[in-house]
């Protein structure tokens, strides 16, 4: 093993030999990549592939994407028109409601069969012929401008006397109705398709009606109208992360060169993003600002502390090259658990997750060349600073005399730790109620005044539900739906999930059954029930395709192979209570039911309830597997790292305390994990380690100069605890403008969650990692450093 350790030492001093004899060489190399990485930004786009977001392995998807085409996707857009007084049934209200619907049908990527509205050619009236054959017509003919008292009274009843349109597309005081429609998903423009949405609503605003809008692809539609605004949050985060620099440096290299390092990593980034053909998800722009804050960080470490050197040796080239020996082993090591703990995130379930942890961790790895190694080469390279004192001393002394009288001594520390422990364990009390998806009606994307939540909130109370669950019975052979007691099965489901109390209404092929039934028997209501044998339901169903002169009349019903049936099951909202419960009820009913019929499969689950169902499932195994895989490599490769156990539960430690911390504050502002979130507690979790493996290898590297664990942490605390306060200020900095700038609520509470993970990771790795080295003094802080009387630098050598 020490064999091994002397060539491991003897690699690492050649290779760095060979960094500043040829540092310019290395430089130019760093240069081209990134000119080449530079070439792609062009190709590099920032969309919403909805796919990608969903879990495709899961079972739930695997039906949802078999029929979708048929039935219909989760991207649904869902128009209403109400009217402020009355009921629509006026010929000025009808016209709306028909330009409604011609205009939605005219929107890109709208799937045309899987239009509805009651003015829709689609939405008609079937009824017997005085010769006894089936015939229908459509509700409203666009060709009469004007209708009678009577006739507008007749199209009230006779919309009333219709579930597949009362309560389902008109509202059940008549006062409101839908216009509803399918995107067929792959080819969504989602802003083109919002603009020209937006064009239709905004022809449709006429004094004494309302109109609202909502659904997935209007959701998606409003966050792409916030790209420009993204931009010029970029652009203020910037500017403060310069005016920081400033403030801390007032020197032109503490600027320039950590500034350098963000454009050098974000364009390698960036580019290799572009390069692979991945796209930037509008929702995560968050991630990658923080991803390019770290690469500040690092850089601001090895500035500081070749201004530590400098002051010393007042030689630049020198200062340089003990800047990155001292910093050799922390900086790689935390850069390398960054960029593991960023591409763990490809263990997710959605596609999204692994574009995410593929590029992330290519752009976390990429700052050892765009920062770590380009600011000491840099630094050897460019003009020695004229001044060489410490402009920072007057702060470290403060900082010195507070941890004197606190974590620098054993009473103190003590009170540290148990203070610390007290906190996780009420935090952890709080992390318990931190709940898998969505807490609150409406969309947490959006503010909640706006307009989307406030047209869903309208919509919902006027209409059985927004959102859809799509429920598949299935038989084993072709027509097998036809069978009489599939239907009754199909209805003893649907009335075993009425017993949900948020469940809206119901829309099936029973009930169309039943009605076309009584039809033919002279409009009997004793008739209305379902036939005793395949044959008849057969007959009923074809009578009723061939009332219609519109092809495919049950298509929303029943496939071509009459072996699927969809029954649509409508709610108000998609919190996880909601959603749980449904696929709970349905769970148990299609238990119950696939026993008694055989041949006949009950299955989850299309709509946007079925799909977040799905996702929230998934969501629940990556979270349980994605977190603990983080802290894992953490302590794995610090323990290697360092050759101790100690060393690696010591790094483990704060980042524990601050995720308890993290679940703990999402427990109390109802924060729910979602497929948005879970990315963003994985990058905060990992912020952790760069603080504690800075803070740990300064204290042993003061406790091989001084023999005094409390002085080495009062002097890792003046030093190195100023310069990780100071990087956590800059990556707070990287997110912070988002939570006064942005109009996404996400992106606000995001950052807002991110600021206090890193303010707690920060004050962790500051205050636990010392405490606990001056009361345990572990073995690879106070051991001799093998070889320290030799020439290879302390950071280089094993520990």
């Amino acid at each position: 093993m020490n064999g091994l350790r002397q060539r491991i030492v003897t690699i690492l001093q050649r290779g760095e030999e060979w960094l500043f004899a040829n540092p310019k060489y290395v430089l130019g190399i760093i240069l081209a990549v990134t000119l080449g990485f530079a070439t792609q930004l062009p190709a590099l786009k920032i969309y919403t592939d909805f796919s990608d977001l969903l879990p495709q392995k899961h079972a739930y998807i695997q039906t949802y994407n078999r029929i979708k085409e048929n039935f219909g996707g989760a991207n649904m857009i869902v128009m209403a028109i109400e009217v402020e007084q009355g009921t629509i049934f006026n010929d000025r209200t009808l016209a709306l409601i028909d330009q409604a619907t011609q205009g939605i049908d005219n929107l890109p990527s709208v799937n045309h069969n899987l239009v509805a509205s009651l003015t829709h050619r689609t939405a008609r009236k079937v009824y017997l012929t005085a010769d006894g054959n089936f015939a229908s017509e459509s509700y409203y003919d666009p060709a009469q401008p004007a209708r009678s008292a009577e006739q507008l009274e007749q199209l009230r009843k006779d919309v009333i006397a219709n579930p597949r349109i009362y309560g389902l597309l008109v509202s059940p005081d008549l006062k409101a109705a839908l216009v509803k429609a399918q995107l067929n998903e792959g080819d969504i423009d989602y802003a083109k398709t919002f603009a020209a949405l937006q064009d239709v609503r905004h022809k449709l605003e006429q004094p004494g009606h309302k109109v609202y809008v909502t659904g997935n692809p209007v959701l998606t539609g409003y966050v792409y109208t916030y790209l420009n605004q993204i931009i010029a949050i970029m652009f203020s985060t910037l500017a403060l992360l310069a005016l920081l620099l400033i403030v801390y440096f007032r020197r032109f290299y503490g600027v320039a060169l950590p500034l350098l390092g963000i454009a050098l990593s974000s364009i390698w980034g960036l580019g290799f993003m572009a390069w692979l053909g991945y796209n930037l998800e509008p929702l995560s722009m968050p991630i990658p600002f923080l991803i390019a804050a770290r690469a500040t960080s690092h850089g601001v470490q090895l500035v500081a502390r070749y201004y530590e050197e400098l002051a010393v040796t007042h030689s630049g080239k020198q200062a340089a090259r003990n800047a990155l020996d001292a910093l050799f082993r922390p900086g790689s090591l935390a850069i390398v658990v960054d960029a593991l703990g960023l591409a763990v995130l490809v263990l997710g379930a959605a596609p999204f997750n692994w574009k995410l942890g593929v590029s992330a961790g290519f752009w976390g790895l990429a700052v050892i060349f765009t920062v770590h190694f380009m600011v000491p080469l840099a630094l050897t390279v460019l003009p020695q600073p004229r001044k060489t004192e410490n402009k920072n001393q007057g702060m470290r002394s403060f900082l010195a005399a507070v941890m004197a009288r606190t974590g620098g001594t054993r009473g103190g520390a003590i009170a540290i730790l148990a203070v610390s422990a007290v906190l996780m364990v009420g935090g952890s009390l709080y992390a318990a109620r931190v709940q898998i998806g969505e807490s609150e009606p409406g969309s947490p994307i959006l503010k909640r005044d706006h307009d989307f939540n406030l047209s869903t909130k309208a919509i919902n109370a006027r209409f059985p539900g927004s959102e859809e669950l799509h429920i598949v019975a299935r038989t084993a052979e072709k027509g097998g739906i036809k069978r009489p007691e599939v239907l009754q099965a199909m209805e003893d489901f649907q009335q075993h999930m009425q017993a949900d109390p948020a469940l809206g209404g119901v829309k099936a092929i029973p009930a169309v059954v039943r009605a076309v039934n009584r039809l033919t028997h002279s409009d009997d209501p004793r008739w209305m029930q379902l036939p005793d044998n395949a044959a008849e339901v057969g007959g009923l169903m074809f009578a009723y395709m061939a009332s219609s002169p519109i092809p495919g009349a049950l298509k929303e019903f029943v496939n071509a192979d009459e072996n699927e049936a969809n029954m649509v099951f409508f709610y108000k909202d998609q919190r996880a209570e909601t959603i749980n419960r449904a696929v709970e009820l349905a769970k148990e009913g299609a238990a119950e039911i696939e026993q008694r019929v055989p041949g006949l499969t009950i299955e989850l689950g299309g709509g946007l309830i079925g799909v977040t169902a799905a996702a929230n499932e998934a969501l629940h195994a990556d979270h349980m597997l994605i977190i603990p895989l983080v802290m894992g490599i953490a302590f794995l490769l610090v323990m290697v790292y360092y050759q101790s156990f100690h060393a690696g539960w010591l790094m483990v430690l704060p980042m524990l305390f601050s995720t308890v911390m993290t679940y703990a504050y999402m427990g109390i502002q109802g924060i729910g994990i979602s497929v948005n979130t879970v990315p963003v507690i994985a990058v905060g979790v990992g912020v952790g380690i760069d603080y504690a493996v800075y803070f740990m290898d300064r204290i042993r590297e003061e406790y091989e100069a001084t023999h005094d664990i409390r002085q080495a942490a009062i002097n890792a605390f003046s030093t190195t605890g100023y310069a990780v306060s100071f990087t956590a200020l800059t990556l707070i900095a990287g997110v912070v403008m988002w939570i006064f700038l942005s109009d996404l609520r996400f992106q606000s509470d995001a950052a807002v969650l991110l600021s206090f993970m890193l303010i707690v990771n920060a004050v962790a790795a500051m205050l636990i990692v010392p405490a606990w080295c001056v009361v345990f003094k572990p073995r690879f802080v106070t051991a001799e450093t093998p070889g320290s009387d030799d020439k290879t630098p302390a950071a280089l050598q094993p520990a």
